[in-house]
């Protein structure tokens, strides 16, 4: 085989190898006719391998949601967060929490009074740190999400005290009416 040859399968292979391990490839290859449609909440959810979530997390967010982990205190990206909107699971993309129930805890992590569905987050009982937890993952991906507490505010009572790296945060866009011709003659 001459080096002309040679250079073009070694390109070929090359370039083949990165797009079999370059995150998402295949799937710019596969996208419908309809790729922005939000995920529906009954729509079945095909859980991800290891691999795949270490390619579409950052390190940070895959420790947290796949080992249990914490992020620091105070050091997180919404735990001051004021906007309005809803949080949503960084893995599956399930909406678990609003910003209408989320309050100041003093904590230096996000912390929310209410689920935003209680059927969208699920519970498992933490002996880690020699006294009972109760863990908070979502119920669709099993993604650890942080704990709740019997010390929050009313009405719940509850501190689901959440690592921001298990969430992404989707603000509410405030929308200007603009008024009818009836409401300008008024």
């Amino acid at each position: 085989m001459n080096l002309r040859k040679r250079t073009a399968l070694l390109l070929w292979s090359l370039t083949a190898g990165a797009i079999l391990v370059a995150p998402g490839a295949w799937s710019v290859l596969a996208q419908d006719a309809r790729p922005n449609d939000p995920p529906t909440e009954d729509a079945p959810y095909k859980p991800k391998t290891k691999r795949e979530l270490q390619r579409q997390l950052t390190k940070l967010q895959f420790d947290v949601t796949q080992n249990e982990g914490t992020e620091p205190a105070f050091k997180n990206r919404y735990w001051n967060n004021k906007k309005k909107g809803a949080y949503n699971c960084v893995v599956c993309d399930r909406e678990l929490f609003t910003s209408n129930t989320k309050y100041k805890s003093g904590t230096g992590w996000p912390s929310f009074y209410a689920p935003y569905k209680s059927a969208n987050v699920a519970y498992r009982v933490d002996n880690k740190f020699f006294y009972k937890r109760i863990e908070v993952h979502c119920s669709r991906c099993e993604a650890h999400l942080g704990h709740v507490f019997d010390d929050g505010p009313k009405p719940s009572g509850k501190r689901y005290c959440m690592n921001s790296a298990a969430m992404k945060f989707i603000e509410t866009r405030a929308t200007t009416k603009k008024p009818t011709t009836a409401e300008k003659s008024e």
